[in-house]
């Protein structure tokens, strides 16, 4: 990372206490996107070294979403197909807001979709819900998201079909012979005047 580089720049004015982590943009951004790739169990075990000792590098790992892909279950780049139904586990809030959990984004979290597309670091989502995303296929930067699979069965629970799955396997029939045939070749039930 250049030595002028925006979050450089920002960390190294935090460290020196020449500004607070809710003054700066770059700071409230790059804490927001550590919420989203640092879940409760990786802080509690590994333990996080706090925003004023995080080295330049780890920090730009968080900063370019490359720190929310050792989340376990999260789905890599190279893990995506066209097709695959996913389940959205976590986004970057937007910071521009007043309060993150006003912004659209973060009420993508829980729902599934199925991938139309993917151009890195984009990908086209057929939302499952379409009573909640009615304006068609969204697009999301995968730096900003965390994926994970989700089952077909799922993915058609939350869209409102109900996915029809037997508990007990149907009867089998004993198979039609046909109707009977009499020595000359001749369907019996076509024969008239028989008493039976």
């Amino acid at each position: 990372m250049s030595n002028y580089h925006p979050l450089k720049v920002a960390l190294r004015r935090l460290r020196a206490g020449k500004s607070q982590p809710g003054s700066c943009s770059v700071i409230k951004t790059l804490l927001a996107r550590i919420r989203a790739a640092v879940t409760l169990e990786e802080v509690l075990v590994e333990g996080f070294p706090g925003i004023k000792a995080l080295e330049d590098e780890q920090a730009l790992e968080y900063w370019t979403g490359k720190a929310s892909k050792r989340s376990r279950g999260n789905l890599q780049e190279d893990d995506l197909e066209v097709g695959a139904t996913v389940l959205i586990k976590a986004v970057a809030p937007d910071t521009t807001g007043d309060m993150p959990w006003d912004t659209p984004r973060t009420q993508l979290i829980g729902h599934s979709a199925r991938i139309l597309a993917i151009q890195l670091p984009f990908v086209l989502l057929e939302m499952a819900d379409t009573r909640a995303f009615q304006g068609g296929p969204i697009s999301l930067d995968t730096r900003l998201v965390a994926l994970m699979k989700a089952s077909e069965e799922f993915f058609q629970a939350q869209r409102g079909t109900k996915v029809e799955v037997p508990t007990n396997p149907p009867a089998q029939l004993a198979p039609n012979p046909g109707p009977s045939m009499n020595s000359q070749g001749m369907n019996d039930a076509s024969q008239s005047g028989l008493p039976f």
